[in-house]
């Protein structure tokens, strides 16, 4: 390549780049001073000395347009179109062809028909047609993402998908056409500048796809729904002749500012957890460090981008460290926040090296918690029996052994309680902290039961392994379970499976392969009287919806594993007034947590002997959703005021310990002064008890409820509230729901 070829590319490229953008088409220089494509360097000069003096004595002058203009901008419009010829070429491809804008909002208007014109082009008409069309709808998309916020959201989302699929149609069909770049060929022999020869034509193929593309990129970037980032980005991807590989890396490029400013937030927390503060290191990353991360995953998911995964899971390890800081520091008495922090570090971690950390020091943090519980039941067991002598001696033992590390804060809780105690007396009031009271309400059990309709997901034998189609599409989502394919099939990419859509395109399971279908689960079917056919509510689909999947998933067994479920939540209009019906359902999904493809040697048995086990779920999690759903079961006897994460709950048609009934919201907003203890504990209580009306007997409510730190750490979007729960004063296991 000669010198003249070289700086002519280069001109060329950069009048590309400086096109590109969501002012691309409102910025023309043909669309700003009203100009034709076609119109010669006299008639450019003409236009020129006739508009801009009146504009200079501030006169109101017709530019065809109603583009917000100033001065500057026309002069530079003109200078652009009068001076380098190379970026005139960029302007003349990116606005309208003919001459007449026919009245159009995006043409050029009266002036178009005035100008002197250039010697006309050959080409056929429709590829002018054409063209313009692409300019009209790209330049109509723009125009609307421009002027208004979260489209994704409003009225004008329909109007955006179709003028966003015509823009990506119509240029991608006008690129791919041999005579548009014979236009080119004619328009550069037109201008007849030493400056422009041939050589730009390979230029403009290959760049401007990309300059296309850039808007959407630009737009998703500077996005504030997460909605409207995540179709603008999807829209990149999906854009004609532009790898999406290179979209990826433009995106990540757009990025960088957020990935800076998570970094930054991520060396505040770290140094506040140098510091001891570990309260204030968290509240850094549930404040600050996670909505920086949720931004960064709908514009550059970690599926996709090794660099979003990479802080992802530095965000895991830094809340890992916290809890392992906490717990180290205060025993038992950092459960709450430790157990919420090791879930959410367990949730991020990208490395298999962090996923096992966490899994670990996790479990560490619940045999703490196991052995403390059996030390406080032997306490209440002896002081019940009035042996208060013994149950001193037992807690001073441990605190000697104890040596004043962790734990040692919580045996002097239990010292002091003792202190006055009567028999039965110790732990009757709430405890620091998330506490567990219990109230004795007078219950009538009414014999609530809800048939399980046989056969809805009946395998015939088909269902494991003898059924695993080979390729095409299946059906998952169909508005009657019964119209579903078998569970078994292996989807190829996590892309293909879009959550809602009826079909979706499966690979044999010996292939590489994202997730596999491993189950359908019905959502009402169970001895609930809190959960019957009506519609629950969004909060409550979803929860039922998560614990379904993961208890199918559960109880594979060993082919479960280690993988994560996705399901789909069924709309409102799924639930059947007039009862439960085959609507009601979630597909489930069984893949890897790091979306890593799964091998022929990962394939999900289906047909291995189902067992019992629970799925392991929060009661306490930051939003209600991520709770075990009301309705749902605890399947052995757990001290809910310590224990918050990984319940074993279970169906309540099958053996249990207490029954989840209720989430009351006592403070919608999240914000304010924390009340104090007593208020708190008053008013949950109140709730529970309202929510539990009528019961009377043998049995007990657990009324769970939030301690100071949720007015310090809790999103303050998200509403506080409690946890009711309903079992036997025995403490014994029952089979059926509440009546």
């Amino acid at each position: 390549m000669v010198d003249s070829e070289r700086a002519v590319i280069d001109e060329t490229t950069a009048g590309l780049l400086e096109a590109a953008g969501p002012q691309m088409y409102r910025r023309n220089a043909f669309r700003v001073t009203g100009l034709p494509t076609n119109a010669d360097r006299r008639a450019v000069r003409q236009r020129q000395q006739r508009i801009t003096p009146a504009l200079e004595l501030g006169a109101d002058v017709d530019l065809g347009h109603s583009l917000p203009v100033r001065l500057d901008d026309v002069r530079g419009a003109f200078d652009r179109i009068l001076g380098d010829p190379r970026r005139r070429l960029v302007d003349e491809l990116f606005w309208l062809w003919d001459e007449a804008a026919d009245g159009s909002p995006n043409g050029a208007g009266p002036a178009t028909t005035t100008a002197r014109t250039a010697t006309a082009c050959s080409c056929p008409k429709t590829l002018h047609h054409d063209h313009d069309a692409a300019v009209r709808a790209h330049s109509a998309a723009l125009d609307l993402e421009v002027e208004n916020d979260a489209v994704s959201a409003g009225p004008h989302l329909d109007e955006a998908v179709r003028l966003w699929s015509n823009a990506a149609r119509l240029w991608g069909q006008v690129l791919r056409r041999a005579v548009f770049w014979d236009h080119v060929r004619h328009r550069i022999a037109v201008l007849d500048d030493r400056q422009l020869d041939e050589s730009v034509i390979d230029t403009f193929r290959d760049a401007m796809p990309g300059t296309l593309v850039k808007p959407l990129i630009e737009l998703a970037a500077a996005a504030s729904a997460p909605a409207d980032r995540l179709r603008l980005a999807k829209l990149a991807r999906d854009w004609p002749l532009v790898p999406s590989g290179s979209v990826d890396d433009l995106l990540e490029e757009a990025a960088a500012p957020h990935y800076e400013s998570l970094r930054a937030t991520m060396k505040r927390a770290s140094s506040q957890l140098d510091g001891g503060n570990w309260d204030g290191a968290a509240a850094e990353v549930y404040d600050h460090a996670l909505p920086a991360l949720a931004l960064l995953e709908s514009l550059v998911p970690h599926a996709r981008h090794r660099r979003t995964a990479s802080i992802r899971n530095d965000v895991a390890v830094l809340l890992n460290n916290c809890a392992t800081a906490a717990t180290d520091g205060l025993g038992p008495a950092a459960n709450l926040n430790a157990s919420k922090w090791f879930r959410t570090a367990a949730e991020l971690a990208t490395d298999p090296v962090t996923q096992q950390t966490v899994r670990t020091n996790r479990d560490g943090l619940r045999d703490m918690m196991t052995t403390f519980n059996q030390i406080r039941t032997q306490v209440d067991q002896l002081v019940a029996a009035g042996q208060i002598g013994p149950a001193r001696t037992l807690l001073l033992n441990v605190r000697r052994q104890l040596a004043g590390g962790p734990g040692t804060d919580e045996i002097d809780r239990m010292l002091v309680g003792l202190q006055g105690a009567r028999s039965g007396s110790y732990g009757t009031r709430p405890r620091r902290g998330r506490r567990l009271a219990r109230a004795v309400l007078l219950l009538v059990v009414l014999g609530l039961i809800v048939a399980k309709i046989v056969g809805a997901f009946d395998d015939d034998g088909g269902g494991g392994d003898s059924y695993r189609p080979q390729g095409g599409t299946v059906v998952v989502s169909a508005a009657n379970v019964e119209d579903n394919d078998r569970p078994g099939g292996c989807i190829g990419s996590k892309s293909d499976w879009r959550v809602g859509e009826r079909e979706v395109d499966v690979v044999p399971c010996d292939e590489a392969h994202w997730g596999e279908v491993v189950a359908y689960e019905l959502l009402v079917d169970t001895a609930s009287r809190y959960l019957t056919g009506k519609y629950p509510g969004a909060e409550q689909v979803s929860a039922l919806a998560r614990f379904r999947c993961e208890l199918a998933l559960a109880r594979l067994g060993s082919e479960g594993k280690g993988l994560k479920v996705t399901y789909t939540v069924p709309p409102e209009d799924a639930w059947d007034p007039q009862g439960p019906s085959l609507d009601e359902y979630t597909t489930c999904v069984a893949h890897w947590p790091d979306d890593r493809f799964m091998t022929e040697d990962d394939v999900v048995r289906l047909d291995v002997p189902v067992t019992t086990e629970p799925a392991l779920m929060g009661t306490f999690g930051q939003r209600i959703e991520q709770n075990a759903p009301v309705g749902s079961c605890v399947q052995t006897k757990k001290d809910l005021s310590l224990e918050s994460v990984a319940i074993p709950i279970v169906p309540c048609e099958e053996p249990h310990w207490a029954e989840i009934v209720a989430y009351p919201v006592l403070y919608p907003d999240g914000t304010g002064e924390w009340p104090g203890n007593d208020t708190v504990y008053v008013k949950a209580k109140a709730a529970c008890a309202e929510e539990t009306k009528g019961y009377q007997g043998t049995m007990t409510l657990n009324v769970t409820y939030p301690a100071q730190d949720w007015w310090t750490w809790n999103a303050k979007d998200s509403p506080i509230y409690t946890m009711c729960a309903l079992s036997y004063m025995s403490d014994g296991t029952f089979t059926g729901g509440l009546g």
